[in-house]
């Protein structure tokens, strides 16, 4: 009999649930996943905490030991063991100790990984993410393989080594009507950083040891696989003269010099990287 009782009330309850309701948070998931650069389980170590320099911190800003790395690009370097600063959407979520799932895109690279926080789901590691249809076999989505990292290089004007010793805010400028030079509904939140070359990989010699490159730090649909810096992130930069700002030119020492952009998945890549770059280049 008292199973019986519980059997119905199950039926009762499922029925009282809004059709769809269990398709809907699957395909939540699967859109997390989707618009995710980023993926990890972790142990939440400290909050309102930042694990690098460079970071700014707040009530929002929260430090994850990582447990487990379910996807990422190959040019960001994580793993187990890792302390990644986390800018979360909501902070009392979280406490010391707690574990979730981070569905993440990147924010700053620098001596370490700083994310922000699409979504979390609670409790121990998840599943692991299934590769693209288009990747190799375990070959994680968003992994450049050698032919597009080459591609990529083979399209850019300089790829460089060197290391962001500056970043400011850049200021669209207005035309005489005081309209801005370049409207777009995506705004980029344009950034420079100001690179130090210490070695030039392609395209012969830069003019002077500093590079300008602006950068949209703004995680907006239109620019989530443009990289975004810190100052001190040292690396391997593809550069382009901008074209996208509409302003491609810039001061710098009193000098009017070329802008460069670097704006796509896999322009920029930490130093660990250099090896497989000139392997690449020479082919």
């Amino acid at each position: 009999m008292n199973t019986s009782r519980f059997f119905l009330a199950g039926i009762l309850c499922m029925s009282l649930l809004s059709p769809g309701a269990l398709p809907q948070a699957t395909d939540n998931q699967a859109a997390l996943v989707k618009q995710s650069s980023i993926i990890f389980a972790g142990t939440v170590s400290q909050v309102a905490a930042t694990s690098f320099a460079g970071v700014p911190k707040s009530a929002r800003t929260i430090v994850v030991r990582v447990d487990s790395v379910l996807k990422k690009p190959a040019t960001v370097s994580l793993k187990s063991g890792d302390s990644v600063t986390v800018e979360v959407k909501d902070a009392s979520a979280f406490q010391e100790g707690a574990q979730a799932t981070f569905y993440t895109d990147g924010w700053i690279f620098g001596s370490g990984v700083a994310v922000k926080e699409l979504g979390h789901s609670l409790g121990a590691a998840g599943e692991a993410v299934p590769a693209a249809g288009n990747n190799a076999p375990g070959q994680m989505q968003g992994q450049l393989s050698d032919q597009q990292l080459k591609d990529r290089m083979n399209e850019s004007d300089f790829v460089v080594v060197g290391r962001v010793t500056d970043v400011h805010k850049w200021n669209v400028p207005k035309t005489k009507s005081g309209v801005p030079l370049h409207v777009t509904e995506h705004d980029p939140d344009w950034h420079e950083a100001v690179v130090t070359v210490e070695s030039v990989l392609k395209g012969g010699q830069v003019k002077g040891n500093k590079v300008i490159v602006r950068f949209p730090q703004r995680n907006d649909v239109a620019w989530v696989n443009s990289p975004k810096f810190a100052k001190d992130q040292k690396g391997i930069f593809c550069l382009n003269r901008d074209k996208t700002s509409g302003a491609p030119t810039a001061k710098m020492g009193g000098k009017q010099v070329n802008v460069y952009t670097c704006l796509g998945h896999g322009d920029a890549l930490p130093l660990s990287e250099e090896a497989r770059v000139r392997s690449l280049l020479k082919k």
